[in-house]
């Protein structure tokens, strides 16, 4: 494979799991503008969509497995600390909130599978989480362009 390739397909897999690093990454490898759109924005909904369902595919094993265990021996469930925090964190963020701050602040993976703990049912958790990593992409492609073009103009 050509090292162009190579150098595309390694910014596409960065894209999918860290979205902040990638445009700046590909703006530092020599790819115009629209490549590093496009290159960082189809590798961050790759990584949304594998995640996701995932995530989810995860939780229904989970699921399945503790029902199981359930029948054999009675557990109470116990609302701990931990579960009160989760459960701030998201009356707080709601899914608005949690989409937007999934590609860039918080990494892919861990923003998808929270995602698809809490909001898998909600038909608008994808869409939502697709066209913020779309934005996302933009945005840090235009500073990283923004930051090369003043450090080295």
């Amino acid at each position: 494979m050509s090292a162009e390739v190579l150098r595309a397909i390694s910014i596409f897999l960065l894209s999918a799991t860290k979205l902040l690093w990638a445009p700046g990454t590909a703006a530092a490898a020599g790819l115009s503008f629209w490549e590093t759109v496009f290159i960082s924005s189809t590798g961050g909904m790759t990584g949304i969509i594998f995640f996701y369902y995932f995530g989810h595919m995860i939780f229904v094993a989970i699921d399945n497995w503790r029902a199981k265990k359930r029948k054999r021996v009675v557990v109470k469930k116990v609302f701990s600390r931990k579960n009160r925090m989760v459960v701030n964190v998201k009356s707080k963020f709601g899914i608005i909130g949690l989409t937007f701050l999934t590609p860039c602040i918080i990494s892919i993976p861990i923003g998808c599978v929270i995602a698809a703990k809490f909001y898998f049912h909600n038909r608008l958790t994808l869409p939502l989480l697709l066209t913020f990593t779309v934005m996302w992409s933009f945005i840090l492609s235009i500073f990283s362009f923004y930051v090369k073009q003043l450090l080295f103009a």
